[in-house]
């Protein structure tokens, strides 16, 4: 049996209203500042994030109360992992922010040159209490052309030299 639209739509903006209100007043309680949101590196290597935390959500919290959700990425190129608090635990008392620390760190597999990498990062503690979203992008440079190796040039060498005695003794 269907709801009359007199309670269904009345119903459905409260518990609209209350949705927003709710999102808004987490997202402020608790943030973290990222040094640099994007960063190069090589394939193969690990980008770094460090930055800050900051605390509003009503109660003193220990490093070990967060984490952070990772998503938008692709998994068979990018691996994230969360450092704060996990090697080190220090308190962050409620309204304040932490000192700069290393928060996570982003682990590229194999990737091609010139390519990048985006990231969604969200903060959220033990009680529930989530920050703004924010996006990081991990780039790897181009390649850049190097010499050909001593093995290669020493056969071209060679080669090169075969052809020239060849034709001197056919001419």
């Amino acid at each position: 049996m269907a709801c009359p639209r007199r309670i269904l739509l009345p119903g459905l903006a409260t518990i609209f209203l209350d949705l927003i209100v709710m999102q808004s007043v987490r997202a402020d309680s608790i943030s973290f500042q990222l040094q640099a949101t994007a960063v190069s590196v090589d394939s193969g290597a690990t980008a770094s994030f460090t930055g800050t935390v900051s605390n509003g959500s009503g109660q003193d919290l220990h490093a070990s109360d967060f984490f952070f959700n990772f998503s938008g990425f692709d998994p068979a190129s990018v691996s994230p992992v969360q450092i704060l608090g996990v090697s080190t635990d220090f308190l962050i008392p409620n309204a304040s922010t932490s000192k700069i620390s290393e928060l996570f760190e982003v682990m590229l597999g194999t990737v091609p040159a010139n390519s990048s990498f985006l990231l969604c990062v969200q903060l959220e503690h033990s009680a529930g209490d989530l920050s703004a979203i924010q996006s990081v992008i991990i780039s790897v440079p181009g390649s850049v052309v190097g010499a050909a190796e001593p093995r290669a040039s020493s056969f071209l060498g060679i080669g090169l030299m075969v052809l020239v005695l060849a034709r001197k003794r056919f001419a």
